[in-house]
């Protein structure tokens, strides 16, 4: 169980430096995001609704993912399966990125659209199956798949994310 405990506080680590940027960091407690994904987490309706939506912007959609992700990590160094299954779900079940967004991701990266497509449909996988080992309950299964999705989300983030993210800024 040693080796299960090292391993997230890896991830965990690599989740906190990997998917925000220093200043984000700065900016938001630990405790407050662990706070604002617990509520958000209470009403399933809402991973459901986004279903129905149109998408949105890169942006808040990876806020919260950030955010899931930390609470996902938090429950497995607290032995919460319940909530472990629940953050997972919100990690596979995330809002689709919407129409214009892509146009703006396609005008950024032009011919490295289809390596972006790539990484992200990889990632959707490994979150999938993330969600499928927490329902199971296997919590080696579920840190090892864990470090799948982050080794994705780092992997797009290496490759993406700044200029993405000046893009946006920049508008």
């Amino acid at each position: 169980m040693t080796n299960v405990y090292s391993r997230l506080i890896l991830s965990l680590a690599l989740t906190l430096t990997a998917c925000e940027s220093a200043a984000d960091r700065t900016d938001r407690a630990v405790d407050s995001a662990l706070s604002a994904a617990a509520a958000a987490q209470s009403d399933t309706s809402a991973v459901h609704a986004h279903a129905a939506e149109d998408g949105e912007a890169l942006f808040p959609i990876m806020q919260r993912l950030g955010t899931n992700m930390t609470a996902l990590t938090h429950a497995l160094m607290t032995d919460n399966l319940d909530a472990v299954t629940t953050s997972a779900a919100a990690i596979a079940e995330h809002a689709p990125i919407s129409a214009e967004e892509l146009a703006r991701i396609q005008r950024v990266l032009g011919d490295e659209m289809a390596t972006f497509e790539a990484v992200d449909e990889s990632v959707h996988t490994a979150s999938v199956r993330l969600h499928d080992m927490a329902r199971a309950g296997d919590t080696d299964a579920i840190v090892d798949q864990l470090g799948q999705v982050q080794r994705g989300c780092v992997s797009c983030h290496a490759q993406f994310r700044a200029r993405l993210r000046d893009d946006r800024l920049a508008e």
